[in-house]
């Protein structure tokens, strides 16, 4: 039986200023099982990231604001929590990864007193100065540093270290949910391969769930089990990573489009396929199919109204010529 951990409903979110709204996230509705990965793909500007900090209720507090839904976690709504409440959650259930390791850490800050510090302000247990320092040496070996180094700076490690540590710093506490926003994106390749081989092994180990977001579909074939394709706010497809990534089967438009603008080393071509036009203004989104202006299947009637949902055994695809729809 699956066991379910986390479900977002119908989640809007706008960011407000004086001058303009931008619609950032447009009735995303997912849910994840404990211990598996979700990957969410999309461009830049998709809405990927502000997805990632509507779960943390970490979003600005001057313009940012969730306009509909909720998020469940083990059975708690996380937007009727009080900020004490929640900043139980944070660290201890749920924690994230964010983008740039060299901006996560505190330059004058010892990386073990980091680790510490998330085990002081994020347990739930009371823990002795001695068990505090084992647990940081333990979740240090954990991601491959050896414990010496708790008393070395940030400058002294390279990127890919410093990604370990951030890395350390969101298991801590050991949570059920672990939020990586594009955590690879600032490594070169090699490093890369030995964060998300690191990420895997750790999941499999701690039965962690995680939410991968990226715009590398090659880190989605390798280390997650759901796919959610995000384009201006929306889920336009969702499914199994062998619904994805099976080329016989009927894919939204848009997911073609990313699959053609990488390479395919079992088909010689001369040119990469990629997608035509932008990205739509999200102050200024489309009536209809928000992918409509790129479309190359684009129909009048695309323009005019927004696409249901086709689930096709859990197979979902928000178009009205693709996957069942006519």
């Amino acid at each position: 039986m699956p066991r379910e951990l986390m479900s977002i409903e119908n989640l809007s979110v706008i960011y407000k200023t004086d001058l303009e709204t931008v619609r950032a996230v447009n009735g995303v509705s997912i849910t994840l099982e404990k211990g598996k990965t979700l990957g969410i793909v999309g461009e830049t500007g998709a809405g990927k990231t502000t997805l990632a900090l509507s779960l943390m209720r970490l979003l600005p507090k001057a313009t940012g604001r969730i306009t509909e839904g909720r998020v469940i976690l083990q059975d708690q709504d996380l937007y009727k929590l009080s900020e004490i409440e929640m900043k139980s959650i944070r660290g201890n259930l749920v924690s994230m990864i964010f983008q740039d390791p060299m901006t996560s850490l505190n330059p004058i800050m010892k990386v073990g007193d980091q680790i510490a510090e998330s085990l002081i302000l994020h347990n739930d247990e009371k823990l002795t100065k001695e068990q505090i320092s084992a647990r940081v040496e333990e979740t240090l070996t954990l991601v491959g540093i050896p414990p010496f180094r708790k008393n070395d700076y940030p400058h002294q490690f390279s990127g890919g270290m410093k990604q370990r540590v951030v890395i350390a710093i969101a298991l801590a506490c050991k949570p059920q949910l672990l939020i990586a926003d594009e955590p690879t994106t600032a490594l070169d390749v090699t490093i890369q391969a030995q964060v998300l081989s690191m990420m895997a092994d750790l999941k499999e180990a701690l039965d962690t769930a995680m939410i991968m977001i990226t715009h590398d579909i090659g880190i989605v074939a390798q280390i997650c089990d759901y796919v959610a394709v995000m384009y201006a706010g929306e889920i336009i497809e969702y499914g199994t990573i062998q619904d994805i990534f099976d080329h016989s089967r009927e894919h939204h438009p848009y997911t073609v489009g990313l699959f053609g603008s990488i390479p395919d080393l079992k088909h010689k071509t001369r040119r990469l396929s990629p997608i035509d036009g932008l990205m739509p203004d999200p102050t200024m989104l489309p009536r209809g199919c928000a992918f409509s202006p790129r479309c190359p299947k684009c129909e009048p009637l695309c323009k005019d109204q927004k696409p249901p949902d086709r689930d096709n055994n859990g197979h979902r695809i928000r178009c009205y010529f693709v996957g069942g729809a006519q």
